[in-house]
């Protein structure tokens, strides 16, 4: 346990180092999360054109779209904070920069993982925001102790599977010293499907978001139990596991990052 606290206050004295880095740069910091809300409200808005004359996508309305793009984007925010630098590990392996997480006393995941701190995330902060309080009144959501707690299990689970299929395409770097142009290839189009609900989407895919690359869990089952929406081919109590299958997915994931360690050699001079 105190091993642990430990890790928690070097943590938070790196992050904090890291913070008083960035904010050197205030204008490009205020500039960032500008584009960040002005990126995401053109989504929002294209998401209102798109159902302007239909009104409905798969059964879900353009307030119940929102809802569910602004809990993939609040969940996408903290990933960011944490792990969005995973991606660029083969960089480091192949310029030989690894190899200082290896020297210094504290796991290397850890070491890594508290390296940076993208307080840039603000402005997925800022939008979820007011996408939930603005979508909460127009669909009357009663946010009981209950239904906030599910929300912040959500989140948490929404982080870790996310998180955790960065942490799987940063591994990679350790056999083939590449891995962000996997980054496009699997974390882009799966982030791109937690736009719209699955229920739109083929029966296989929706299997796949489901149990094999569980994105349907980052925001379409949580959503769907928050918002009492019909789930087809799933049960309706399938939102509930949302925390459970981050923390499964993200445990599966540092046990291939960990394995793919073992196998490192350094690419270095």
């Amino acid at each position: 346990m105190r091993k642990i606290l430990d890790y928690v206050r070097l943590y938070f004295r790196l992050t904090a180092a890291g913070i008083r880095a960035q904010m050197q740069y205030r204008f490009a910091f205020v500039m960032r999360i500008v584009g960040m809300i002005a990126a995401y409200t053109g989504t929002a808005v294209t998401m209102w054109v798109m159902l302007y004359q239909f009104k409905e996508l798969g059964q879900w309305n353009f307030h119940e779209l929102l809802f569910l793009f602004a809990l993939a984007v609040l969940s996408w925010g903290y990933c960011i904070i944490l792990f969005f630098h995973f991606r660029s590990l083969d960089t480091y392996i192949v310029n030989g920069t690894f190899d200082r997480f290896l020297v210094r006393p504290i796991n290397p995941f850890f070491h890594f993982m508290a390296m940076k701190f993208d307080i840039g995330a603000a402005g997925q902060f800022i939008f979820s925001i007011m996408i939930f309080i603005w979508v909460s009144n127009a669909l009357d959501i009663h946010w009981q102790i209950g239904k906030i707690l599910f929300l912040l299990g959500a989140i948490v689970g929404g982080v870790l599977i996310q998180g955790g299929l960065l942490v799987f395409i940063s591994a990679i770097a350790f056999w083939t010293t590449k891995s962000e142009r996997f980054y496009w290839v699997v974390m882009y189009p799966a982030r791109n499907l937690t736009n719209y609900p699955l229920s739109i989407y083929p029966k296989m895919v929706q299997w796949v978001t489901a149990f094999v690359v569980p994105f349907g869990f980052v925001n379409y089952f949580p959503a769907a139990v928050i918002l009492e929406k019909e789930t087809p081919f799933f049960q309706s109590y399938i939102g509930y596991l949302t925390p459970l299958v981050g923390i499964v997915f993200f445990a599966l994931a540092y046990f291939v990052w960990m394995l793919g360690l073992r196998k490192y050699k350094s690419a270095g001079s």
